[in-house]
């Protein structure tokens, strides 16, 4: 994944063994989508927002969303989401997928971080004139040259959910097409991230297991695992595995985030949704503990900014992260010890 256009950086040269080392900079280099430490050579480089099918029946055969750093889940049409998983070092995506059409309010997630935004297919009526007016750069995987870079992989599924990609083959995609690779602006954190080894406890309670009630159809679910210090999702009372490599899908950190819900229309098929991005209230979860925050986001090309509920910085474990933009008509349910 190329970036261009970086200035040329001294390096210091030991010649008493005759060795080169990397500036320091470079070796305390941080993912600024999670917080962790990072190979530098990323640095600067414009992250991957991949749509990832989350129909019910799809859950079963989604694959590299734990690989990720920060996933998205907000509404596509009806009750159902759909989710954007973040990759900040495209080298490094797996196989990831089903992957499946655009929808307005992701061009605006993806927009948040400079991202490019990988689908498969778009709806036309109220997509397609967002993408225009956004101008954010894009691949369909289910038109023209792009989709020579997805692949079908049989998954026991009806076609439309059988389409995957991964980091070699979407590198591969922006050097053909010569998108693009380095951030429009100076790079920062998604998050007022702590020190790594440093974590943060959240004080409003405790918080083992938390049910996202996105619609009456839609529940997204996890259970915090002490021994590795993660939220593991769930599909009811099943753990949820990677349909590749059947990792257990967990995350460090987990953000409900309640927001309006509108319709935009009807495209003939679809009730499409609109989920709002201006802010609210919600809760950030991690460590086995909860806190109430509030969040804003606001315009297109803007990232998330967190504080707690009563203005103040909200400091953030570093690690994965799952977003839940979940419609404030419903609710979150905690369970504490």
């Amino acid at each position: 994944f190329a970036v261009t256009g970086c200035e040329p950086k001294e390096i210091a040269v030991d010649v008493s063994s005759n060795q080169t080392s990397q500036p320091t900079d470079d070796a305390n280099y941080v993912n600024p989508l999670t917080g962790l430490k990072a190979d530098a050579s990323v640095k600067n480089q414009r992250p991957v927002a991949i749509m990832v099918n989350n129909v019910s029946v799809a859950q079963g055969v989604q694959s590299g969303l734990t690989s990720a750093d920060i996933v998205y889940e907000a509404y596509a049409e009806g009750g159902i989401t759909r989710l954007l998983a973040v990759f900040k070092d495209a080298n490094k995506i797996p196989r990831v997928g089903s992957i499946r059409s655009a929808r307005y309010s992701f061009v605006d997630l993806a927009l948040g971080h400079d991202a490019i935004y990988v689908h498969a297919g778009i709806n036309n009526s109220h997509c397609v004139p967002h993408v225009k007016e956004t101008g954010i750069d894009n691949i369909n995987l289910n038109s023209g040259r792009p989709s020579n870079y997805g692949q079908r992989v049989p998954n026991g599924l009806a076609t439309e959910h059988t389409l995957y990609s991964s980091g070699e083959k979407l590198v591969q995609c922006f050097k053909d097409l010569s998108w693009r690779t380095e951030l429009k602006k100076a790079e920062t954190p998604w998050q007022n991230f702590a020190e790594e080894g440093s974590p943060v406890t959240l004080t409003d309670g405790a918080c083992k297991e938390v049910s996202i009630k996105m619609s009456a159809a839609s529940t997204t679910k996890f259970v915090y695992d002490s021994a590795s210090g993660k939220y593991v999702r769930y599909k009811g009372d099943t753990a949820m595995k990677d349909f590749t490599s059947g990792e257990q899908m967990a995350f460090t950190n987990v953000l409900v985030l309640e927001t309006d819900v509108t319709l935009l229309g009807n495209d003939g098929k679809y009730n499409i949704m609109k989920t709002g991005l201006e802010g609210g209230e919600g809760y950030y979860i991690s460590g086995g503990n909860y806190q109430k925050i509030k969040w804003s986001k606001g315009a297109a090309e803007a990232s998330f900014t967190l504080t707690l509920a009563d203005g103040s910085e909200c400091k953030y474990n570093p690690g994965n992260t799952w977003v839940s933009l979940m419609n404030k008509e419903f609710s979150a349910t905690i369970v504490g010890e």
